[in-house]
């Protein structure tokens, strides 16, 4: 993440980079295989509308007040750990997940999760969470 945060550092992302990207820092690679076209198309299309949003966001919390660190490490929170708890939805990805906070709080309260692929180790999903707890994914290829 911070070698892509480095990369697009004062860039913004356009479609020229997008191979670059996907060789580098997200997992892509299911989708490209598709037999069918236009949801190739349509995924592309869909990855290059989210995949800029990261970098706003990153930036209106500013890139050098997130870090990240094991999803364990948010045990006793439960209202966010529930998911990746043993019975929790996400408890098989959760050896596959990093979660991002705001190091200026000192409560370290987790803004999101991010979903790395097992054999690469490239991005594969984004999570923000919202005050009310609701989690908002930007999934780049389990559409």
């Amino acid at each position: 993440m911070e070698a892509m945060f480095k990369y697009f550092k004062n860039k913004k992302y356009d479609t020229t980079q997008r191979d670059f990207v996907f060789k580098n820092f997200v997992y892509f690679d299911n989708v490209l295989a598709d037999t069918a076209k236009n949801r190739i198309t349509g995924r592309i299309k869909f990855f290059d509308m989210i995949f800029p949003k990261i970098f706003r966001y990153a930036d209106s919390v500013g890139i050098e007040n997130l870090d990240l660190i094991s999803t364990s490490f948010f045990k006793d929170h439960t209202s966010f750990y529930k998911h990746f708890d043993k019975d929790g939805e996400l408890n098989e990805v959760r050896p596959f997940t990093l979660t991002f906070y705001d190091k200026r709080n000192p409560k370290k309260e987790p803004l999101g999760a991010l979903l790395f692929e097992p054999k690469t180790h490239k991005l594969l999903a984004w999570s923000i969470i919202n005050q009310g707890g609701y989690w908002y994914f930007l999934t780049f290829n389990l559409l």
